[in-house]
């Protein structure tokens, strides 16, 4: 089995995610010290998620590898900063958050990978989208560059799943760059909306469509390689 649900089996599994993705924006903002906000945040995911297979454990190491890369480069154009960090210019729990997004976003909608596209083109997308995070300054410029490979994107990937992905990982977006912000955990450094640039919209919608296109694919790959085993998170 894929993935095992045991904690949040049945009707209650997609609210006991909810709650979980609010608990945990609520950490992130009111309790004070990093440690003990990582501290928290993983006890607050291991009673919530129940048991992690190998491969899901895999792929947010993956994640977290991949977003952490993206983080520092981001940082050294000045793009945002944060204002209590503790290593590498990040916080402590940044280095799993990314990880946790991609995993809660699989927990709720489900781990069944796209029927048909190409990965190839899936990946020269995420590369192309990656761009102007790490090399554009401008506010302006980053939502245009990325809105456009977003559009270029869904007019490839524009199954049902494909939206709800692109849909959940903006609402995921919403509440923690505002909780974020508005908590004094990060500022940007450019025009924003209420603390918060526009082109959080692109960047995470763009990661909630190669979630489904790129990682779905990759943990079912994990997970035959793995043999499906488990491990308690």
């Amino acid at each position: 089995m894929l993935i095992d649900f045991a904690p949040g089996a049945g009707r209650f599994q997609r609210p006991i995610l909810v709650v979980q993705l609010l608990i945990t924006a609520a950490v992130l903002a009111w309790i004070p010290h990093n440690a003990t906000k990582l501290a928290i945040m993983l006890l607050v995911w291991a009673i919530s998620f129940g048991r992690v297979t190998r491969a899901e454990l895999m792929l947010t190491v993956i994640t977290n590898v991949i977003f952490i890369t993206m983080d520092i480069a981001t940082l050294r154009q000045g793009a945002f900063r944060f204002t209590a960090p503790n290593l590498l210019g990040l916080p402590y729990y940044e280095f799993l958050m990314w990880g946790y997004y991609v995993l809660n976003a699989i927990r709720f909608l489900g781990a069944k990978p796209p029927r048909a596209g190409s990965i190839t083109l899936a990946a020269t997308l995420v590369a192309l989208f990656a761009l102007p995070f790490s090399l554009i300054e401008d506010y302006d410029l980053i939502f245009l560059a990325s809105a456009f490979v977003l559009a270029i994107g869904i007019g490839f990937f524009h199954e049902r799943r494909d939206i709800a992905f692109i849909g959940y990982m903006i609402a995921i977006g919403a509440v923690f760059e505002y909780a974020g912000v508005r908590s004094g955990q990060w500022i940007y450094e450019g025009p924003t909306v209420g603390g918060v640039p526009p082109w959080f919209l692109t960047m995470w919608g763009g990661v909630g469509l190669f979630i489904h296109r790129l990682w779905l694919p990759l943990l079912r790959w994990l997970d035959r390689w793995c043999k499906a085993d488990c491990i308690d998170s």
